[in-house]
């Protein structure tokens, strides 16, 4: 049932995002894995992984997800429905391995501007408190720090803390918000949630995607396995990134080449494909070609740079 009505929720997804003016990538483009959709819209770019039940989200997908979101300038979000608790509360945000899970409807709210106040974590529910406005509101209607530490119940110490940004379970919020007359929340900080996370290597044994990488890293570029997806990784530098694909021979591939061709484009990035193979293309699909030949040949970045805006 949870298949079923994963892809549901994909379709809705999708269509939500074409109708808020965003260059949308097919969903489940090539049995991704890593994620689901690419999106961006402007300046706006998102990287989707979508799970009705988000117990199912492992670690194992994480590294990927944070690589891409650097090298891109992403963000990656998890978006599903339930836990084995129950359904996601709406306008909570929730976390898994440091990446940000949202409902629908949150996630809905956020891309219209309503960045969510309220997040779960070890305890229960908190909001972020807006500690300058709380000092103000405090002031004004003459509150010592102890009065409020009185009326909440809570310990001196944990009142200054709210005055200094901390959050504050959703219950203490209530009650801070109905004595001091306002709101007090602030939206939570999602890039902040990710400061402490590992981003762990990946590795292949393709001797062939090793050998291109270890290419590209001689022309000055830095390059990244990301594993189970259409593309092996990608290569950047502090202007740009490429997104590489390797193949033994690229007629046997082909859904492969539109799938990273389709997610380039959203990303605004330049695929390239290297053919182990000989071949006389020199693109396919709108990805530049590079076969063994060509790659033998190359000496350095500005000759692979003319090399590749030959053949886009």
């Amino acid at each position: 049932m949870d298949v079923d009505e994963r892809k549901e929720l994909l379709k809705k997804i999708y269509t939500f995002l074409r109708s808020n003016d965003f260059n949308v990538s097919e969903p489940d483009l090539y049995g991704l894995v890593t994620f689901d959709i690419v999106c961006r819209r402007e300046n706006e770019k998102y990287i989707l992984k979508i799970l009705y039940n988000i117990d199912t989200f492992n670690r194992f997908s994480v590294s990927s997800l944070l690589k891409m979101e650097k090298i891109t300038g992403s963000i990656a979000i998890v978006i599903g429905e339930k836990t084995g608790n129950g359904k996601l509360e709406n306008g909570v945000l929730y976390f898994r391995h440091g990446i940000p899970i949202f409902s629908l409807i949150t996630f809905k709210d956020y891309i219209n501007g309503q960045k969510p106040c309220i997040y779960s974590a070890p305890g229960g529910f908190y909001v972020k408190i807006n500690g300058e406005k709380m000092r103000e509101i405090r002031n004004m209607r003459n509150y010592s720090i102890g009065d409020i530490s009185q009326k909440l119940g809570v310990s001196r110490r944990s009142v200054s803390l709210y005055e200094s940004g901390n959050s504050a379970t959703i219950d203490v919020y209530i009650k801070l918000e109905k004595l001091l007359n306002d709101n007090l929340s602030r939206e939570v900080d999602i890039g902040l949630m990710k400061n402490n996370i590992n981003i762990e290597g990946e590795s292949t044994n393709d001797v062939f995607i090793k050998f291109v990488f270890n290419i590209m890293d001689n022309l000055g570029y830095i390059s990244e396995y990301i594993s189970r997806n259409p593309f092996d990784g990608l290569s950047y530098d502090m202007k740009s990134f490429l997104m590489i694909g390797t193949f033994n021979n690229i007629n046997d591939n082909i859904n492969r080449i539109v799938s990273i061709k389709k997610i380039s484009d959203v990303l605004e990035d330049v695929p390239v494909i290297f053919n182990r193979e000989i071949s006389n293309k020199e693109s396919i699909y709108g990805c530049p070609v590079l076969s063994m030949k060509d790659i033998m040949n190359i000496s350095d970045r500005d000759k692979f740079r003319k090399l590749i805006e030959q053949r886009l």
